[in-house]
Order: structure tokens, then C-alpha cells, then sequence
């Protein structure tokens, strides 16, 4: 009892006091019969009492904790009852836990923190991406936590490694559920009129969190019990990161470039937000921007010109000069239709994205994507020479190295085939399992500590399962949502997909660093095709899919990233399991916040991934109405002709996909190019210039001189610093308009 210190007792117990008095205030105004009310007094109860008497929380204490946090929230958002007493009450556990636990390193408290803190820029940065380029980069999580780790104490690249896991994860899970909500906004109202009142209430904060919160929290473990196999491979894009890590506690120059680019952006950006407020106009693009002074320029859509945004001209850094020249490349495509079809008119941007020719083009250039990369993985198969010559190399000791594109997987020893033996009967025996739960309920640790980490593969058909019968509960039983069922059998029937597109996809992030995975999405087809179901319900229902696949890969890149820097799995776990948390706090606040003001589909948050999707949904409904999807949008033309001509423009971005492809470049950039706005590729074109004269001035590829670092390296990684402080500068500031936008208007 006295490892934890009087002092935080006290401040604890006065803090649950006030609570204790706020929500006796609010029974006592006619409330007492209310659900959040009688919550919000038990727990504060519960909690003066903990701090004043408990000894200090273990792990099982936490695990507790997070159960009953996560018990309140989905009770209270499903009857109804989420509210500002609600909060507080999951707010007073989440503060008692972390006052009355004693953490081991690396998982330390500052540790914890700094990841939520972190996590939260990233999250809104990961969503911010998506809504307005439709391609997320994580950018600078491990810079950010160097800082505040610094300034906080001595920096450690294992408490990094722990904030950078929870960040990328809190991100990763809130982006893999959002093709959700702007596909919804955007594309609800076009299907029928009357239902454009459904959108504000289906967009809701708890159908947000539900979703993301169901999705990572069973999707965790989807991969886990196959780990080892995935660890061993190289996975391109964890190494730089790793490395990176290792680095910045040795780099103290570092924190100067970071939080340099930050407060430029970040000042830039304020004066911005100033400025709208008092004047009332739109600083979002020039020359639009112009108009009060120079009224011609009103006449000049938002979306045309160069968007006012040093994040977006920061990202174009890290995207790469070829591919932006390639982006401006598809928005040249899409000023061209503008202004030769569009006649160049004063139109909104969702007006513009939705024509059929700018529809069909992306589809032709997503096509050729998908035929590219079924091509690819075709030929990197080995034939029988090819195997054989490998074989001999392995034998005579001159097998490739690390880098090579093939790997031969190590012969099993005598001593294992007894133990392979096993794996049909322990993945089947119901005696086994159950002997196993006992196990894990009665001593996890233990547990854990005799199978080396390794978890059985029935935990990842048990967490599957417990999916679909939450998924059943809420979206057709409870349906707690207006007009949004999602029938038990497509649960049934769809989910399984989840767990091999995860695989598959896993599988090409490890060896290649690239995700392609495609498996999920076709479970729409049929789902469409034979269900009947909503555009709202198969919305829905993708989106859970992806963000079961997103929990899983988050998992995995994160135990590759701890095994280069020294982080014990079961530490990773607890770590991206709080990143999950925190993405279903922050991201369904964010995305909320985001739909508010200033809205999806617009030429501020075009949603390119979702107007993409919405177009792929309602095109199979009308084919199985026997209607050719696009061709309402040319009345007065006879279908067939209408379209044979939509047709050219998706043949058309066909070829341009295959030609780039051919000769090696980012054929994807090319469609994300003909979604966005052009005012965006043009920002991008400055982030893409620095990149561009870096280059040619240092060269591309580093080569060491005299054992120093090599220019190209020193300059690459100054430039990143300050550009990554620039890209958080902005994300800071605009978190802080979102919420306070989102408080203004009340939950």
C-alpha cells in the first residue's frame, strides 16, 4: 500500500470526490433515474474508495479496468445513453489506473503518454490523409516521441519503440474502418433524396467508436498465433524505422529541426484559422482566397489553384518527386474535364468527381493495378530449375543473402516431428482447449512463458467467432442504428474472408513492404449481388473487414519493429492494444469533428477512397438490376452508345496504368492524381521540388567517404526533421479546431 505515494492518493480521492459531487448535483436536477447518472455515481464511489485503500493495480487490475471501460462504453452507446457523465465516469478509471499501477519498463508511464499524445496527431493525420489525398503516411511518430521523451528524461530507444507502437496503431485502425462514413455522406443522398436525413443520424460518435472499437479489438489476435512465421521475414518498411529509433537518442540536433518546422507550420496555420474567423472568408486555396480583394478571383472554384497547406506540401517530400510529377500528371486529367466538358464552370468539387468519365477512367487505372500485381505474383514463383539451382547454392554454401528475392526455409530437425505431429490434435482437440483456457485464465503469464509467446491457432477462430456474434448482436439484433441491419448470415458467410485477405496481405507486407490485398473486397459482390443488402449495411460491413485485417497487420509490424530494438512481445501487445483504444476515442471524435465542418466530398476532404468505393457499390446493385452503372448520367444519349463512351475513358486510363507500370513507376499515382483536387497536386509540387534539388545536388543514392556519413544521408535526414515538424505543426493546429469545433457543437 505505500509503494504508491500519499500525495497521488489524495489528489486521486479529491479528484473522484468532485465527481462524486458534480453527478450527485446532476441526480438532483430530476436525473437520478438516468442510466449514465447511476453509472457515473457507482464508479466514482468505487474509485475514492480503490485510491484510498487498494494496494497498487497489477496487470490483472488493468485488464479489469479495460474490460469495464469498454463495457460502459458499448452498453451506454448501444441503450442510448452516452453522455458527458459517461465520459467522466470512463475518464476517472482510465485516470485511476494510471495513478495506481506501477509500471515496468519499457511500458512506463511516460512511455504511455507520450504514445497517447503522439497518437493523437498521428490518428488525425492518418484521417486528414486519407479524406484529402486518399493515401496515408505516417509520418515522424518516433521523431515526435524523442522530443517529448527527451524533455521528459533521458531518451530510450525501447519507451520509443512503445510510443511509436501505440501512434501507428491508434492510426492505422481509425483509417482502415473510414471508407465507412464519407462513402455514407457522399453517396446516401444520390441513391434516394429522402434519405439524406439518415446521414446526421447514423454519423453518429458511438456508431463511429462501435465500429472501430469491434473491428480492432478482435482483429488483434486474428494473426498472433502465427507470428513466428512472420517475424522472420524482413519486412522492408520496419527496418529504416528500427533504425531510425536506434539513431535519435545519439542525434541531439534532431529535436531542434523537428520542433522548428513545427513552429512555423504550426503559426502559419494559427494566423490562418485566425483570419477565417474574424473575416469570414475562405483562405482554403488560392486564387480563390483573393476574392474580397479581388472580386474575378471568387469566379475561380476553391479546388483550382494551390492550396494554402504546409502539411500537404510536406507530404510531397515524402512522397517522392516522380510520383507527385505523376499525381499532377491524373489532375491535369481532371482540369482537362473541367474545363472541355464542364466548360470550365464556377461547380462544387463533388459535383465535378462524381462524373462518369472521371469515374470510369479510375476504374480503368485501378484495373491495371489489379492485373499487375496478379501478373507479379505469378512470376515470382519458382519453377522446378529454379528451385534446384537454389537447393545447390544452399547445399555448397553460396545461397544469396538476405536481399535476395527467394528464401529457402530452414529443414525441420528429427527432434521437431514429434512436436509438427502434434498440431492437427492441438488444433482440434476440444480437450485440449479446454485444458488451455484454464491455462490462460489461471496464469497467463505462465502460460505464455511455456509456449514462448507462441498462442494456439484456436485463439484466432475464438476471436473470429466472437466477431460475428458481436457483429450479429448489435447490427441485426439491437440494430441501435436508423435504417442500417446487416443481416447474420453475410456475418456469417463474409467474415472467414477477413482472416485470408489478412494472411495474404501480411504476407506481401513482410517480403515486399508494399500492401495488396484484395481478398476482402470481394465479398461484395456476391454479397450485393445476392443479399439485397443497403448501400449503408455492405458499407458498414467492408469497412469492419478491413479494419479486422488493419488490427492484425498493426500487430505484427509492431512485434517485427520490437525484435530490432530489444521490446519483449507481450509489451508490444499491451502497446498496440492501447493504440486500438485510443483510435476508437480519438478517431470517431476526429472523423465526427471532420463531418461537422468542413464535410466529406467536398473540395476541402474530397474522400477519394470512399467516392471510389460508393461508385463500385452502387455500380454492382445496378447490375443486378440489369442496368449499366454510369449511364443515367447521360440522358440524352442511347445507352449503348453512352456507354461504349464511358468505356474509351476506362480503356484509356487502362493503358496510361500499363504504360507506367512497364517502365517501373506509381501507375496508383496516377488515379489518387485524377481524385484529388488539383489545387492539392499543385501544393504538393513544392514538398516535391525540395526532394527533386536535394537529389540533384547531393545524389540519390548514398556512398560512404572516408567511413563519414554520406552527404545525400545528412541533408536527407535534416530535411525530414524539419519537414515532419512542418507536416505536425499543421495536424496540431487542426486537432485543436476539430475538437473545439465538436465541443461547441455538443456530442
Amino acid at each position: 500500500m505505500n509503494r504508491i505515494p500519499r500525495a497521488t492518493r489524495s489528489l486521486l480521492g479529491g479528484l473522484f470526490g468532485a465527481g462524486l459531487f458534480y453527478a450527485l448535483v446532476v441526480a438532483a436536477e430530476g436525473r437520478l433515474a438516468d442510466l449514465d447518472v447511476l453509472i457515473a455515481i457507482a464508479v466514482e464511489i468505487v474509485l475514492i474508495l480503490g485510491a484510498i485503500f487498494r494496494n497498487p493495480i497489477d496487470k490483472k487490475g488493468l485488464m479489469y479496468i479495460s474490460v469495464g471501460i469498454l463495457s460502459i462504453l458499448l452498453t451506454t452507446m448501444l441503450l442510448g445513453a452516452f453522455t458527458e457523465m459517461v465520459i467522466m465516469a470512463i475518464g476517472g478509471m482510465a485516470l485511476y489506473a494510471f495513478g495506481m499501477s506501477e509500471p515496468k519498463f519499457p511500458l512506463t508511464k511516460r512511455a504511455m503518454v507520450t504514445g497517447i499524445v503522439v497518437g493523437t496527431i498521428i490518428t488525425f493525420l492518418g484521417i486528414y490523409l486519407n479524406l484529402k489525398i486518399g493515401v496515408v503516411y505516417f509520418i515522424g511518430a518516433e521523431m515526435l516521441g524523442a522530443i517529448i521523451l527527451g524533455t521528459m528524461g533521458r531518451y530510450t530507444p525501447e519507451e520509443n519503440t512503445i510510443v511509436v507502437a501505440i501512434a501507428n496503431s491508434s492510426g492505422l485502425i481509425s483509417v482502415g474502418v473510414l471508407v465507412t462514413f464519407p462513402a455514407i455522406a457522399i453517396w446516401l443522398p444520390s441513391i434516394d433524396p429522402a434519405l439524406t436525413v439518415l446521414v446526421d443520424q447514423i454519423i453518429t460518435i458511438p456508431f463511429i467508436m462501435i465500429v472501430i472499437a469491434v473491428s480492432g479489438i478482435f482483429g488483434i489476435v486474428l494473426l498472433l498465433p502465427w507470428r513466428d512465421t512472420f517475424e522472420q521475414e524482413r519486412w522492408p518498411q520496419v527496418q529504416p524505422q528500427a533504425e531510425t529509433i536506434l539513431a535519435l537518442g545519439s542525434d541531439p540536433s534532431s529535436k531542434k529541426a523537428v520542433l522548428t518546422g513545427m513552429a512555423a507550420s504550426g503559426a502559419w496555420m494559427g494566423v490562418t484559422k485566425i483570419a477565417e474567423e474574424v473575416t469570414g472568408a475562405s483562405l482554403e486555396a488560392l486564387p480563390n482566397a483573393l476574392a474580397p480583394a479581388i472580386p474575378a478571383a471568387g469566379a475561380v472554384p476553391e479546388w483550382i489553384g494551390v492550396s494554402n497547406s504546409p502539411l500537404i506540401a510536406g507530404v510531397g517530400f515524402f512522397v517522392g518527386w516522380r510520383r507527385v510529377l505523376i499525381i499532377t500528371g491524373g489532375s491535369v486529367i481532371s482540369l482537362l474535364v473541367w474545363i472541355l466538358l464542364e466548360g470550365a464552370a464556377p461547380i462544387q468539387y463533388g459535383d465535378h468527381l462524381h462524373r462518369a468519365e472521371i469515374i470510369y477512367m479510375v476504374l480503368g487505372i485501378f484495373a491495371a493495378v489489379i492485373v499487375k500485381d496478379i501478373l507479379s505474383s505469378r512470376d515470382d514463383e519458382l519453377n522446378p530449375d529454379e528451385f534446384s539451382r537454389l537447393l545447390e547454392k544452399k547445399i555448397d554454401g553460396t545461397e544469396e543473402k538476405e536481399d535476395s528475392q527467394f528464401l529457402i526455409d530452414r529443414p525441420h530437425k528429427t527432434g521437431e516431428i514429434p512436436r509438427l505431429m502434434r498440431v492437427k490434435e492441438e488444433i482440434f482437440s476440444i480437450e485440449m482447449m479446454k485444458e488451455e483456457i484454464r491455462e490462460i485464465v489461471e496464469n497467463p503469464r505462465a502460460y505464455l512463458r511455456s509456449r514462448r509467446g507462441q498462442l494456439p491457432a484456436w485463439v484466432a477462430f475464438a476471436s473470429l467467432g466472437l466477431f460475428i456474434l458481436t457483429g450479429i448482436i448489435i447490427f441485426w439484433f439491437l440494430t441501435p442504428f436508423p435504417q442500417l441491419r446487416i443481416s447474420w448470415l453475410l456475418f456469417v458467410l463474409g467474415s472467414p474472408l477477413a482472416m485470408v485477405s489478412a494472411y495474404f496481405t501480411a504476407r506481401a507486407m513482410c517480403e515486399t513492404g508494399m500492401i495488396a490485398g484484395y481478398i476482402s473486397d470481394i465479398v461484395a459482390i456476391p454479397a450485393i449481388l445476392f443479399f439485397r443488402v443497403t448501400f449503408q449495411a455492405i458499407t458498414t460491413f467492408m469497412a469492419m473487414l478491413g479494419g479486422l485485417q488493419d488490427a492484425a497487420l498493426a500487430l505484427l509490424v509492431h512485434l517485427k519493429l520490437g525484435k530490432l530494438t530489444g521490446v519483449r512481445g507481450r509489451d508490444i501487445v499491451k502497446a498496440v492494444f492501447i493504440g486500438i483504444i485510443l483510435g476508437s476515442l480519438v478517431g470517431s471524435v476526429v472523423t465526427y469533428g471532420l463531418f461537422k465542418n468542413p464535410g466529406f466530398g467536398g473540395s476541402k476532404l474530397p474522400s477519394p477512397a470512399a467516392q471510389l468505393f460508393g461508385f463500385l457499390v452502387i455500380s454492382l446493385t445496378q447490375l443486378g438490376e440489369f442496368q449499366l452503372p454510369g449511364i443515367g448520367d447521360l440522358p440524352e444519349v442511347h445507352p449503348i452508345l453512352a456507354f461504349l463512351y464511358l468505356l474509351i475513358f476506362a480503356i484509356a486510363g487502362f493503358l496510361a496504368a500499363r504504360e507506367l507500370g512497364k517502365r517501373g513507376y506509381s501507375a496508383i499515382s496516377l488515379g489518387v492524381g485524377v481524385l484529388i483536387p488539383p489545387a492539392t497536386a499543385a501544393t504538393m509540387l513544392f514538398g516535391a521540388y525540395i526532394k527533386y534539388r536535394t537529389e540533384k545536388r547531393y545524389g540519390s543514392v548514398a556512398s560512404p567517404i572516408d567511413g563519414c556519413e554520406p552527404p545525400i544521408e545528412q541533408v536527407r535526414s535534416r530535411v525530414t526533421q524539419v519537414l515532419s515538424g512542418v507536416v505536425a505543426g499543421e495536424a496540431v493546429i487542426t486537432i485543436v479546431w476539430v475538437i473545439w469545433s465538436v465541443l461547441l457543437r455538443g456530442i
